[in-house]
């Protein structure tokens, strides 16, 4: 009976700290990440799709850090992903007039 009191007491304890690291440190992360990925996607999918530039020449456009975004292409879609695909966004060329598009999940 006390090692099922402790171990409720520990599952608390570790929830209350779960939830305190995602409200004041992970949450802002995670939205960065997926502002990130959606810009990423779109940006390298007008680049390949649209311009027709290799896929080395579009990632020399952006001006941050975006070694960690990894970008997979299909035939018109472009999958940018981070955290090992945990986040990430798909843009895909649309149409000649339209460009790329985001695609929603």
């Amino acid at each position: 009976m006390k090692l099922v009191k402790a171990f409720a007491i520990v599952l608390v304890v570790l929830g209350i700290a779960g939830g305190l690291a995602w409200q004041f440190f992970l949450k802002d992360q995670v939205a960065y990440a997926q502002i990130a990925t959606a810009y990423g996607a779109k940006m390298v999918c007008s680049c390949r799709h649209v311009a027709e530039r290799p896929m080395e020449s579009c990632l020399t456009d952006f001006t941050v850090d975006i070694s960690q975004i990894t970008f997979d292409e299909t035939a018109d879609t472009v999958r940018a992903s981070v955290l090992g695909g945990l986040v990430s966004s798909e843009a895909r060329k649309t149409g000649p007039e339209t460009g790329c598009t985001l695609v929603e999940k």
